[in-house]
């Protein structure tokens, strides 16, 4: 199964959009290499799913193609809400499309999958996370956004967590909060991607693992992606998108140390050739 996380973080002045997810994909074993976290292309927004790949990837790859191929919404001239919408319309009609079910079923069974749609809005100036799940009553999807959390954090925290314990992210995320004294602090760090590792690294979780894959949007509107040390750095394996890179496997992105969260150049970057 999978744990994603999305959230606010504030450096300084700047805030900044963060979603990480874990890599397992599991049904009778574990394949710690799973893409959940996937960038649409437009700079301002990715989406990230937890629950049945079966249904998942079809919806996602989908969405993913919808997005390139239309120059209006790839070039952000739909913007972040109307993508919204878009979404909405295209998993719904593809969720209708399906046929052969089994005799006597009307219907098919609960899609058993959630999404989250992060991005910069323009419109409002703001990072918006929603949560997109599956109605069972109106066999559709549906639209949620995150909480602020007024009551625990004061409406200054904006994030979510869907997938495996997802309930118990939050309420750890808070444990972290308030043994670092920051529930009433403006804004978060990188508390949620802490818990993720945290869980991760948890053998009675065994239905979340791998590497993590993390992505952060800025609100000039570009979407990085980032590798990461795995299972640490001192290990010198770096994994991207949830897969260990092969020895000669290079990119541009910055790495993330899973115990610091210091980000440093990869050194194939700093090393001449």
């Amino acid at each position: 199964m999978t744990l994603v996380a999305a959230w606010v973080r504030h450096y300084g002045k700047t805030k900044e959009l963060y979603i990480a997810s874990d890599s397992r994909l599991s049904g009778g074993r574990a394949w710690d290499i799973g893409t959940k976290v996937l960038d649409l292309g437009r700079g301002d927004s990715v989406i990230a799913f937890a629950g049945s790949t079966a249904n998942a990837y079809p919806l996602m790859l989908q969405l993913q193609t919808a997005v390139r191929m239309h120059p209006k919404i790839r070039s952000r001239a739909y913007e972040l809400t109307e993508l919204k919408g878009h979404v909405l319309r295209i998993f719904n009609a593809m969720w209708k499309s399906i046929t052969s079910l089994p005799v006597g079923q009307k219907i098919p069974d609960a899609a058993e999958v959630s999404f989250i749609l992060a991005g910069y809005s323009c419109k409002t100036q703001s990072f918006k996370i929603w949560t997109v799940y599956f109605h069972e009553q109106s066999n559709e999807f549906q639209f949620r956004e995150a909480s602020k959390h007024r009551k625990k954090g004061g409406g200054n925290k904006y994030f979510a967590f869907i997938g495996d314990d997802a309930n118990l992210a939050n309420e750890r995320v808070y444990e972290m909060l308030g043994e670092r004294n920051r529930i009433e602090a403006v804004g978060m760090v990188m508390e949620p991607f802490e818990v993720l590792i945290e869980y991760i690294r948890d053998a009675t979780k065994p239905y979340i693992g791998g590497c993590p894959q993390v992505y952060k949007i800025y609100t000039h509107l570009n979407t990085l992606p980032y590798n990461i040390y795995w299972p640490s750095r001192e290990s010198k394996t770096i994994a991207f998108g949830g897969r260990p890179l092969l020895p000669y496997e290079k990119n541009e992105y910055l790495v993330i140390d899973p115990d610091t969260l210091e980000v440093a150049v990869p050194e194939w970057l700093t090393t001449s050739a």
